[in-house]
């Protein structure tokens, strides 16, 4: 989950319920040659989520409704300054490798209405060759505290080779749907008993590069 908001899941808000925070994400590719050498991400919070950051950060001090660039610089640095070890909840795998990620750049963020976005770019430690096969991405929380849905979409460009980007929304099965009911009864401060358990509700981007 992003790391600034890590310690939310304690306050005020619903008793009840898995998840707790919703965000819709976007992603983008930066391919070339067929070689993916990094990611495109845009998150945006939901309206109580974006309610708790201006608590948190102290955001708005005139109160006017409106973030300033210091507000703004704020948000983006909580939220992509990550330690080592963190990934930000992005699982990106091909043929049974995890892949790894560097550390977050480019990052800036921005409230147009009542949801606060977060943009950065999220390089690879080393480039990923998807001429040899697939890569699957998936944008999750472990533990289901955030819901994650990818609401958009940036394909490869064609000058990027043939290269495609095919999104495959999450669709609950009877024993997802049986679970799904199961995590929303939890309270904030119960854990899910299933490990990697968010990885069962995740959409999924399939890249593949001819």
């Amino acid at each position: 989950m992003p790391f600034l908001l890590l310690p939310l899941i304690g306050l005020t808000g619903p008793a009840l319920a898995h998840p707790h925070i919703f965000v819709d994400a976007e992603v983008g590719f930066d391919i070339e040659a067929a070689q993916l050498t990094s990611l495109r991400i845009t998150w945006t919070y939901d309206e109580f989520t974006t309610l708790v950051l201006f608590e948190t950060l102290n955001l708005d001090t005139d109160g006017d409704g409106v973030l300033n660039a210091e507000d703004l610089a704020k948000v983006a640095a909580g939220e992509t300054e990550w330690p080592d070890g963190y990934n930000g909840d992005v699982y990106l795998e091909a043929g049974q490798q995890v892949i790894a990620f560097g550390k977050p750049t480019n990052a800036s963020a921005e409230m147009p209405g009542d949801k606060v976005t977060v943009r950065f770019d999220l390089p690879l430690k080393e480039p990923l060759d998807l001429s040899a096969g697939s890569a699957v991405l998936r944008l999750y929380d472990p533990y289901y505290y955030y819901a994650y849905t990818v609401t958009g979409l940036t394909k490869p460009e064609p000058g990027e080779g043939s290269c495609q980007a095919t999104l495959v929304p999450f669709q609950a099965d009877d024993a997802t749907a049986a679970l799904q009911d199961q995590l929303a009864a939890l309270s904030r401060e119960e854990m899910p008993e299933q490990e990697n358990v968010g990885r069962l509700f995740a959409d999924e981007i399939v890249l593949t590069c001819d």
